[in-house]
């Protein structure tokens, strides 16, 4: 048995490729639309999500939305969390990061904000606001 007969062996049959492009296919949820929700509502402001998103970001940040589910609401197969990660940098140069986490209901088809991170420490809905507003004058 030479090099031969194990270079066919190690060939995909159509099936094994049939069944790597089934498992391919189903490996990862689709949340574009989910997340393309959340960024047209107005949750917090008369803005829209994404609006907001930008406005916290500002000249000089960037805004990545991501969809998941969240572990909190891992028994409602209805919600999806959606999260806007703003990296924020300062006129002196700092770094900071904001994720904005908000829920769809894709049952109810509503929007509703969940909580604000700011460096990775969740803040209350009176200590949020006050801290994107020192980020802002920062």
């Amino acid at each position: 048995m030479g090099p031969l007969f194990f270079a066919w062996r190690r060939r995909w049959c159509p099936a094994h490729l049939i069944l790597f492009l089934a498992l391919l296919t189903g490996c990862g949820e689709n949340f574009n639309k989910d997340i393309e929700t959340v960024r047209a509502a107005h949750t917090i402001t008369d803005d829209s999500n994404d609006e907001l998103a930008r406005q916290i970001a500002g000249a000089r940040g960037k805004v990545e939305w991501i969809g998941s589910r969240f572990e909190k609401y891992a028994d409602n197969e209805y919600i999806v969390g959606v999260t806007a990660r703003i990296e924020r940098y300062t006129r002196a140069g700092a770094k900071r990061l904001v994720e904005l986490q908000f829920i769809n209901n894709r049952q109810t088809q509503q929007v509703a904000f969940e909580q604000v991170l700011i460096d990775g420490r969740p803040q209350d809905l009176i200590g949020g606001a006050l801290n994107l507003l020192l980020l802002q004058l920062e």
